[in-house]
């Protein structure tokens, strides 16, 4: 299986790399990114890296480096206090480049999947989220108001544009976690993740994976069944 990372610098995107690289059903990884990952990431064999500077813009010669891939696994975005409380940029990076990019890949990449699959399957756009994600962009919520908006227009907007293909050639499954926790972190961290809603990133980049090879069957996939997928 051909995959696309994008945000793999990143700390959900650092969980999906690692159990993409485990994982013997992912054969080839293509790594989408404005930087150079980590270069035990870079060198590996499975791993290619594609430099692309400008997620608004999908040219054609960056998306034929793509073709063949049977899904996309995306981590880009974060919270606004991650962008230095800047909620326009946070929005676009969040927003506009996913957008963007989903839609180029509908258009181009449904036509270029690998011909040799054993059942006709579509493109998968699998998009991590955050557990509060909301969709009423006019609601007044108590706390993280521009990040959960952010994560809520990004989700409606992918829904929409599998919407337009009727599922068949181009579908879209949205994971929800609550607080990522990175393998590096604490110990205390870690034991105490149960009673602060925490994941593993490791469980939430293989139950993308699994997403990504198999469907699921709901289409928003919240932290308790990304948890035991």
């Amino acid at each position: 299986m051909k995959v696309i990372i994008a945000g793999a610098t990143g700390t959900a995107g650092r969980g999906i790399t690692q159990v993409c690289l485990a994982d013997p059903r992912v054969t080839k990884i293509l790594i989408l990114t404005r930087r150079q990952p980590s270069k035990e990431v870079a060198s590996h064999k499975k791993v290619e890296v594609i430099i692309h500077e400008d997620f608004s813009t999908w040219p054609a010669s960056v998306l034929e480096k793509l073709e063949g891939a049977e899904a996309c696994l995306w981590a880009v975005g974060g919270r606004v206090d991650q962008f230095g409380d800047d909620a326009a940029l946070a929005r676009k990076v969040g927003v506009d480049y996913t957008l963007a990019a989903a839609k180029a890949m509908r258009n181009h990449l449904v036509a270029h999947l690998p011909t040799d699959l054993p059942l006709k399957q579509p493109f998968r756009f699998v998009f991590c989220s955050g557990m509060l994600a909301e969709w009423d962009q006019e609601r007044k919520l108590w706390f993280l108001n521009d990040t959960r908006k952010i994560k809520g227009a990004v989700e409606k907007g992918l829904c929409e544009l599998a919407d337009e293909e009727g599922h068949q050639e181009f579908e879209v499954f949205i994971a929800r976690p609550s607080h990522l926790l990175a393998p590096e972190a604490s110990l205390l961290m870690k034991m105490a993740s149960p009673f602060v809603f925490g994941i593993k990133t490791e469980q939430v980049g293989r139950a993308m994976l699994k997403m990504a090879a198999d469907g699921w069957e709901d289409r928003i996939v919240l932290t308790y069944k990304l948890q035991k997928m």
